[in-house]
């Protein structure tokens, strides 16, 4: 054969292999397809040079260097694709299909990787969807016009009353708003006929809030500017859930008369269910303008209108400060009026408190951000262990590419693709999953817990989408491209000498060691916490028998006062009164009833917290500003408990008729504040304090403290850090009025003969809440027992993390190490000794992990059962029972599937296989 031949071949044969790169770029053909077609076409040319007179040996290394060589491949792949930057990154249609196909090929990985993101995601959304949640416009605000405008006070990070008489001068001063509504929140009784009557959510409002809220009924009509006026009809709007519960859906309701407290009101209307204003009302009637006979004065409302076709809110805000108030006399009043801020903001964060800017301007909510993202990104850290263990499996695959031209940027495209594939579906599974628990969790009822606001939605949006998807890029680059490079930075023939090379580095151990320490940590610390919560539910209150007492909240609806022209202003509070006595000897003489306490709040349930400041302690010592809680109850408050006081008296009726400031402390207050000392004759002052008694303390005041009493569960969940002050209250001040009734076992069969009791005494009187005293929870123990599933839903990721970051290696140590293993079979290694072999690494990084959480576990496990004075020695054998669980599941999990391999080897399989 001619030399001008055999250049022609050699030319062809170039051309051919050039041709078959560009297929392996077009079809990503497999590992060993690529492979077989390689060596068929090399070893082609080593006969051509064999039949010119070459040696063998001589003529397959002279085709290795024509055809072999690196550099010139790769430079001859890139100048046939036309790149013109070798680092061009190109993304395909191709990268898709195989990336489903690798998350199909290694499901173990997948299901891991998958499931530490889908809780990662939703995790590091929350915060931001939360918060949008709450500025988002009302349902049928379509253009985003509705604002609410409050008073803001600086001082207590709290909004203040807003007067009806504000609200007037708001009504008829600003061109900022087009209307303007005021509304408040009640409890209303409602019966048909001779039926018994059923307390309703309801709302008072005034003529123009349907229409700036965009609502329109489902029948009938709603309120009108001529239902609030001075003599018109009494007229009601009813919502869709009360039409179908109380009315079982008669359309024939419209025009019919119903019994609201005590007077006969006409249904002009039923709303939508998607309309339940202001949180999850059912009933609304007008709220009358009363002004020139005084009983709206005082009354506090809450005020919203709609934006004006030109104005911002900045823009109205600013009008708004510049309307002056008229000026009264009352110090107290001038003082409120200097200090308070005027603010037009979202409608959310007038109903939730919240300052301005909503939660995004509460400090604690960028540090819960900033956790949520570190815990995004301690399992994007994983899971990158699991993308490096994966594509490690791939040397070959990626050298044999490399090889043919492929740059470095292609491959590392390629995983990040298939990176982002899992993480997408993380996303989506995430984010869907939160969303139907969510929607379930509104149409669930849990007692004890307020359901949501209709408006405040945390359904699944086009801006929570976009964010999911960027937090799912974000995971897969760092997934996916920091191990893909780590990858493809090695040297070719490194990689053609397949895994030899590969080995985890400091950084995955020590991910490992973290993942089986938190673990531990946090199961323990669930478990603990759970079964705190849980024993709390059996826990008496210093000595009361809470399964014995029934809890009810009683409302005297005060709307049929306020419209009734013949009762003056001071009525409502003796109205209140009475009913009030009547109620308590009524209870009193029930049979089986042995006790009836009256409060605004009842042991167990929620106590308002206020500033406090005490004049002096025994030492002499001024001591600063702290908070308290604080609760006004009836002088027979106490002894219906069956309590006495263990320093000093009991309340008398003087203390409340004479209004002289006397107050009763709780043991945790005298042991926290006053440090022990005698609290007798000391003296506490609330700053600019509002007592539910309806009357202003003057400044300077001081509350001489004359008993003590024990803990009355203000804080279950950390009973020492429940100090209480006590406030003796007239009856009529407190409505609502929470009562416990001692009726012994089963109390709720005494609720019958209550609602008998309150209609036969006024039919305005409405009855609510009912729920033994004994299983009433305040919001710290739902949000410990969440942290409690949380400590465990994060216990678990990080289980399943670990198991499968230690699966994947030594998934991979047993496949690079077979030869190594064959051969020690073949020279006598036993069994065990091949086993440990290959486990001596995950076994030592399981115990640094065991050792590092235990004793974590178990210090924490101790304290938590000192503060909740049970058990340590318990605690101590919980968390090392459940350590020694949760090491042991991660090691047999991650290793056994290993182990029978390793225990599968024959020597001269593995020699056989490396040959």
């Amino acid at each position: 054969m001619s030399r001008s031949t055999g250049r022609a071949s050699l030319a062809a044969l170039t051309a051919r292999l050039r041709s078959l790169h560009r297929s392996i770029l077009a079809h990503e053909q497999s590992e060993s397809d690529i492979r077989e077609e390689f060596e068929h076409h090399i070893a082609m040319r080593t006969a051509h040079l064999i039949s010119e007179g070459l040696p063998p040996i001589a003529a397959e290394s002279q085709a290795r260097v024509e055809f072999g060589h690196v550099e010139s491949h790769r430079v001859d792949a890139r100048r046939a694709r036309g790149l013109r930057r070798i680092d061009q990154i190109r993304v395909s249609w191709i990268d898709v299909k195989l990336g489903f196909r690798m998350l199909v090929k290694h499901p173990v990985l997948t299901l891991a990787s998958v499931f530490a993101l889908a809780v990662g995601i939703p995790v590091g959304l929350a915060p931001a969807h939360l918060a949008h949640a709450v500025n988002a416009p009302l349902p049928g605000d379509t253009h985003n016009r509705v604002r609410a405008i409050r008073y803001w006070d600086p001082a207590t990070v709290s909004i203040a009353g807003t007067s009806y008489e504000e609200f007037a001068v708001w009504s008829r001063s600003l061109s900022g708003f087009s209307s303007l509504a005021a509304f408040r929140a009640v409890t209303l009784s409602v019966s048909v006929g001779n039926e018994r009557a059923e307390p309703v959510a309801s709302a008072l409002l005034t003529g123009a809030a349907f229409d700036i809220l965009g609502a329109r009924p489902q029948m009938g009509r709603t309120l009108n500017m001529a239902d609030v006026a001075q003599g018109a009809p009494s007229v009601a709007v009813i919502g869709h859930r009360l039409w179908v519960s109380r009315f079982n859906s008669d359309a024939q309701i419209i025009g019919r008369n119903i019994r609201v407290g005590g007077t006969l009101t006409t249904v002009v209307g039923i709303m939508p269910d998607a309309f339940r204003f202001p949180s999850n009302e059912q009933l609304w009637i007008p709220l009358h303008d009363e002004r020139d006979t005084g009983l709206l004065s005082g009354m506090q409302v809450l005020v919203i209108g709609q934006l004006s076709d030109g104005f911002s809110a900045e823009r109205a805000e600013a009008e708004v400060r510049n309307i002056a108030m008229p000026k009264t006399g009352d110090a107290i009043e001038l003082q409120r009026q200097q200090r308070l801020r005027v603010e037009v903001v979202p409608f959310g964060l007038l109903y939730l408190g919240l300052p301005r800017g909503g939660l995004a301007a509460l400090p604690e909510y960028y540090f819960v951000q900033l956790l949520m993202f570190a815990l995004l990104l301690v399992a994007c850290g994983n899971v990158a262990m699991l993308v490096f263990a994966r594509t490690a499996t791939r040397l070959r695959e990626i050298a044999i590419r490399t090889a043919l031209g492929a740059s470095r940027s292609r491959i590392v495209s390629q995983i990040f693709v298939e990176t982002f594939i899992f993480s997408s579906l993380a996303a989506v599974l995430g984010v869907f999953t939160v969303d139907w628990v969510v929607r379930q969790l509104n149409l669930a009822s849990i007692a004890g817990l307020p359901a949501m606001p209709y408006w405040l939605t945390l359904d699944v949006t086009g801006g929570t989408i976009v964010n999911a998807v960027i937090l799912a890029t974000v995971c897969a680059t760092v997934a996916g491209i920091v191990p893909a490079i780590r990858i493809t930075g090695r040297a070719v023939n490194q990689n053609i000498r397949a895994f030899s090379a590969v080995r985890f580095g400091k950084l995955t151990s020590a991910l490992v060691i973290a993942d089986i320490a938190v673990a531990v940590i946090a199961v323990a610390l669930s478990f603990t916490t759970v079964r705190q919560m849980l024993d709390l539910r059996e826990q008496q209150v210093a000595g009361i028998p809470a399964a014995e007492y029934l809890a009810v909240e009683f409302r005297l609806s005060d709307d049929v006062v306020l419209r009734n022209r013949d009762e003056k202003a001071g009525g409502l509070t003796e109205r209140r009164a009475t009913v009030q006595r009547a109620l308590v000897t009524a209870l009193s003489t029930e049979p089986g009833v042995t006790g009836v306490a009256v409060g605004d709040v009842l042991p167990l349930m929620e106590h308002r917290s206020q500033s406090f400041e005490l004049e002096k302690v025994s030492n002499g010592a001024n001591v600063a500003s702290k908070w308290v809680r604080t609760a006004s109850v009836d002088v027979d408050y106490f002894r219906a408990l069956g309590q006495t006081v263990v320093t000093g008296r009991d309340f008398t009726r003087n203390d409340a008729e004479n209004a002289d400031g006397k107050i009763i402390v709780n043991t945790p207050f005298v042991d926290r504040v006053l440090g022990g000392h005698n609290p007798i004759g000391q003296h506490v002052r609330f700053p600019s304090n509002r007592q539910r008694t309806g009357e202003a303390d003057v400044d300077g005041r001081w509350y001489e403290i004359v008993g003590v009493v024990r803990h009355l569960g203000v804080n279950m969940v950390n009973s020492e850090h429940g100090e209480a002050v006590y406030f003796p209250v007239l009856p009529g001040r407190l409505n609502p009025m929470q009562v416990a009734i001692h009726v012994g076992a089963s109390p709720l069969k005494f609720m019958p003969r209550v609602r008998e009791i309150a209609g036969a005494l006024d039919p305005d009187l409405t009855v609510s809440h009912p729920v033994v005293l004994g299983d009433v929870r305040q919001s710290d123990w739902y949000l410990t027992l969440g942290v409690g599933g949380a400590l465990t839903l994060l216990a678990v990721v990080l289980v399943a993390l670990a198991t499968s970051g230690l699966f994947a290696m030594l998934s991979l140590s047993v496949s690079e190490r077979t030869r190594e293993i064959g051969i020690r079979a073949a020279l006598g290694a036993t069994q065990t000794v091949l086993v440990l072999t290959i486990l001596r690494r995950s076994l030592i990084q399981i115990g640094i992990g065991a050792l590092i959480g235990l004793p974590v576990a178990a210090a924490l496990n101790i304290a938590v059962a000192m503060e909740s004075q049970t058990s340590p020695v318990r605690a101590l054998l919980i968390a090392t029972a459940l350590s020694a669980g949760i090491v042991g599941a991660v090691a047999v999990l991650s290793c056994l599937v290993p182990t029978r391999r390793v225990l599968a080897i024959q020597a001269t399989e593995a020699m056989r296989a490396e040959a």
